[in-house]
């Protein structure tokens, strides 16, 4: 079995809808056939093609969350979302890594290659209010007064952040000093290698209730794009997730 290269112009989607953000799916490898013939191997069979026992017996393994048959079908996803967003995704990898030893995570590198564009930052167009019953989470947005006000001050200081690291370059200090001074709302860009069982747990906990909106969108955008391939898989863990 190997790596799918995925050409078709409906594999990207923009899930912060700014016209910056970006996420592609690049590769695939394995299908919901795969995750039933992995499931069997303990009996030594497979299936030729996808029955409706098949189709049942991926219902039994996310329901009952036998998720190692789950490891044998892998993403390749090429990444373009705002730096504290991949922080925040990174530390997820982070933490579940001991799940699944093929996740893999290489990052574009900002002391090898210079922001040359002062919009390459997102601003959020809607701001939310500081959340009174859960520290690390947001409810209900601003009224529009304040929000515009919210907007005006977060751009002046993305264009600041740009002018001063733009300022540095051209005293001539290095890129990764210089980068010292960006906001985390700078785009970044990163390839993503997961199982399929990762992504489901990933899906799972930034589609959940107090998760970041942002990050939340890019678990969204995966979960619309993977599910063309893995449709049975992708149908059972959403009847298991009425939320989502």
């Amino acid at each position: 079995m190997t790596f799918t290269v995925v050409s078709s112009p409906t594999t990207w989607l923009d899930p912060l809808t700014d016209g910056k953000s970006r996420i592609e799916l690049i590769a695939s490898m394995g299908s919901d056939l795969d995750i039933v013939n992995d499931a069997r191997a303990s009996f030594e069979k497979s299936s030729p093609e996808l029955s409706d026992k098949d189709i049942k017996l991926i219902h039994y393994l996310i329901k009952h969350q036998h998720t190692s048959p789950f490891r044998g079908v892998v993403f390749k996803f090429k990444v373009k979302a705002p730096l504290y967003v991949c922080r925040q995704w990174w530390k997820h990898v982070i933490a579940s890594n001991h799940n699944d030893e093929q996740l893999g995570w290489n990052e574009k590198s900002f002391r090898y290659v210079a922001i040359d564009d002062s919009n390459e930052f997102y601003i959020p167009q809607v701001f939310r209010q500081q959340a009174k019953s859960n520290k690390q989470a947001t409810e209900g947005a601003l009224d529009a007064t304040a929000n515009q006000q919210a907007i005006d001050l977060y751009a002046a200081q993305c264009r600041a952040s740009y002018e001063a690291y733009q300022a540095l370059l051209n005293l001539g200090v290095g890129r990764e000093q210089a980068r010292g001074v960006l906001v985390p709302s700078v785009y970044t860009s990163w390839v993503w290698t997961v199982s399929l069982q990762a992504v489901l747990h990933f899906i799972g906990l930034r589609r959940g209730a107090g998760a970041q909106s942002e990050i939340g969108a890019y678990a969204q955008a995966i979960q619309a794009l993977i599910k063309p391939i893995v449709p049975v898989a992708i149908e059972a863990w959403e009847s298991c997730h009425d939320e989502f």
